[in-house]
């Protein structure tokens, strides 16, 4: 598979501008929330992880990918004889973070499923069971990928990952779904709550930058799992030019994934937006009084 020398250098550009805006967007939003005190609630600490998780799928998945694609594509790169151990860590780092991301997004729905049907229960709960949530996202999105790794041995790995992006969109879409039956149809004795309002509106725009997050991600999963069916002909007799450029754009789409989240939090959250613009404001000068002299 080889393309032409300025498609190469686009692409590779295209990217890396990519990763550097993941990785500067989330950054920023990670010292918005270590210095704002009014952004560490207890329902954020999973946006939170969220925003880490987009943060290593710029500085490591994107640019592991980028490296990659470039030594099996580009046709100026020095071809580096990668051995298949090598290939599998590439294989399994490169969704790593994608993977922790979908995770978190699937266990958000599931906190916000709570607060919504629960309020009560929902802040009783104590701060140690959102970190040990934060914990299993992780550690069962590492585990999936070192079984992938493995099964890419026995090569049905696809299988295994299309069965766990499934189940997290399965939960996502029923929690969501849920929820808007709920706002829709159901009773609302805390309608003039202000908790109740802040938590309504805190639902409101996870959904909303979920369903951006799944809109962006779903047109690569849909072509990479269906490029994986030998039965696919329109896939199978496009070029490999074609099919280079085709997996390209809808790439870049997935990444942009960890774009989109905290621009629309900026958007969509008051305290956000209130301590990026404090961020960037200048810190106004006291004027202090100069005593006029007798004389």
């Amino acid at each position: 598979m080889i393309i032409s020398f300025s498609e190469c250098v686009i692409l590779f550009t295209v990217f890396i501008t990519e990763c550097v805006v993941i990785v500067t967007v989330n950054l920023l939003s990670i010292i918005l929330f270590i210095k704002n005190k009014s952004l560490r609630t207890r329902s954020m600490y999973l946006v939170m992880s969220l925003t880490v998780a987009d943060l290593l799928v710029g500085s490591l998945s994107g640019s592991v990918d980028s490296f990659y694609s470039q030594n099996r594509y580009c046709p100026f790169v020095k071809k580096y004889s990668l051995s298949r151990e090598v290939r599998i860590a590439f294989l399994v780092l490169i969704p790593l973070f994608p993977f922790v991301s979908l995770t978190n997004i699937t266990v958000i729905s599931l906190e916000r499923f709570h607060a919504t049907f629960c309020p009560f229960r929902h802040r009783l709960i104590k701060r140690w069971v959102f970190l040990v949530a934060i914990a299993v996202v992780w550690v069962l999105s590492i585990i999936t990928l070192v079984i992938v790794g493995i099964e890419y041995f026995l090569m049905t790995s696809h299988h295994l990952l299309a069965s766990y992006c499934c189940l997290c969109l399965i939960v996502t879409f029923v929690s969501y779904t849920s929820i808007l039956f709920k706002f829709r149809f159901g009773a609302h004795p805390q309608r003039h709550c202000a908790a109740a309002l802040r938590q309504r509106k805190l639902t409101v725009t996870l959904f909303i930058t979920t369903l951006v997050s799944l809109l962006l991600c779903l047109p690569y999963s849909i072509l990479y799992l269906l490029a994986d069916r030998s039965s696919y002909r329109s896939f199978n007799s496009l070029s490999d030019p074609e099919r280079i450029r085709l997996f390209s754009s809808l790439n870049f789409l997935r990444y942009a994934n960890s774009v989109v989240n905290p621009i629309l939090y900026a958007v969509r959250m008051p305290d956000f937006k209130k301590a990026l613009l404090s961020l960037f404001r200048r810190p106004q000068r006291e004027n202090v009084a100069i005593p006029l002299s007798r004389y």
